[in-house]
This record gives structure tokens, C-alpha cells and sequence, in this order.
């Protein structure tokens, strides 16, 4: 099993309380305020901002001209992703929307990322790509389709094109955790932990408008 494989199964718990957070649950029947989606939409399209930034720092770090092309393919798929949602549903220049604070938080976790060891690093921002696949396929398979305001944003949400992306990072994590010290392989586990629960606190901020967790 490699590193990625068992993060994954190490923070399952994790990920299934995430699944049954009120926003999560409330979306995929329908009923979710548009306020609430609103608000995440705002602070998601400044998250890919932040996170495609991390994400080129990332790309220089690669000592593999592979692993280079995969992080520019993040970037792309990252800046995609944005012009969707300002194509679809933002109403309002990003300049005027300020960051939550677990927005903040969220990116100076990937911000003092980039500054960790590789490894930890790559573990990281894992949940970024593993969590948002999973979620996306189990909102997309238990979501209520009629008089449901957000099927458009699940079908997006749930794009089968995210799942070479998540490959690929598996890939380099899978390689480099290989190469670590049980101490470092530790670390990589704790720090994929925490960028779970940081996903995890996205969601439940943007349920509360932005309040403080």
C-alpha cells in the first residue's frame, strides 16, 4: 500500500464527518440558502487563487521533469476551474471579496507548506485532490435532481476529468513517501491529517458565513 493509500484510510473518519457537515447534506437536497452557497462560492474562487499559486512554488520543487508537467497541469486545471465559477456564478470582482479567516488560515497552512519538506508538502495539499474527488462523487451520487438549484455546480463538481489530477499526485506522493524515513512518513501522515481537517473547517465556515471556528 503506498503512502497515499493509507492516508486515505488513516483519515477516513475524518472524511466521513465531512460528508455529513449541513452544507454538504444540505446542498445535495436542495435546500441549502443561497446565501450560504453564495458565500462559498466567493471564498472558493479566492482559495483557487491562492492554491494555484502554491501549486507553481510546488512545480519549481519537482526534481523530475514529470512530476514538473503535473503541477503545471494542476495550475491549468486550477485556473479552469476559476473562470467556471466567475463565468457561472460569481456576481462580483474578486478584488472586492475579503478572505474569511479560515480561509486565511486555510492558505497559510499551504503557504508554511511551501516552506516544509518535500514530503510533507506533497501530503499536504493531498486532501485538496483525494477529499475533493470523493466528496464530489458522493455528492453527485446521492443528490436530489428536481427543483435542486445546485445540479449544475454538482455535475461541474463531480467532472470525471479531475481524476487524472488525483492519479497524478498519488504518483509523486507514492514516490517520494517511498524514499522517507518511518520519522519523515510519520510526519507526511500528520500533515495529510491536517489538511483534511482544514478542508474540513472550509465547509463549515462557509455554512456559517464566515464565522470564526
Amino acid at each position: 500500500m503506498g503512502c497515499s493509500e493509507a492516508a486515505w484510510q488513516a483519515q477516513l473518519p475524518v472524511y466521513e464527518t465531512t460528508k455529513q457537515l449541513p452544507f454538504i447534506q444540505q446542498l445535495m437536497k436542495g435546500t441549502l440558502a443561497k446565501e450560504r452557497f453564495a458565500f462559498y462560492i466567493e471564498q472558493d474562487a479566492l482559495y483557487l487563487r491562492g492554491f494555484s499559486a502554491v501549486l507553481l512554488h510546488f512545480a519549481k520543487r519537482m526534481d523530475q521533469p514529470r512530476y514538473q508537467r503535473y503541477f503545471e497541469g494542476f495550475v491549468a486545471e486550477n485556473m479552469a476551474g476559476e473562470k467556471a465559477l466567475h463565468d457561472q456564478y460569481l456576481t462580483r470582482d474578486l478584488s472586492s471579496i475579503a478572505a474569511s479567516e479560515t480561509l486565511i488560515g486555510f492558505l497559510n497552512f499551504y503557504d508554511q507548506l511551501c516552506n516544509a519538506p518535500i514530503e510533507i508538502a506533497l501530503a499536504g495539499i493531498l486532501p485538496c485532490f483525494i477529499v475533493y474527488q470523493r466528496l464530489g462523487q458522493y455528492i453527485y451520487a446521492n443528490h436530489a435532481r428536481e427543483n435542486n438549484p445546485y445540479t449544475a455546480w454538482i455535475d461541474m463538481y463531480a467532472g470525471i476529468e479531475h481524476a487524472e489530477s488525483v492519479r497524478q499526485l498519488r504518483e509523486v506522493c507514492d514516490d517520494y513517501g517511498a524514499h522517507a524515513s518511518t520519522e519523515l512518513q510519520q510526519a507526511m501522515m500528520a500533515s495529510y491529517r491536517e489538511g483534511c481537517l482544514w478542508d474540513q473547517r472550509f465547509w463549515v465556515s462557509c455554512y456559517e458565513l464566515g464565522a470564526s471556528i
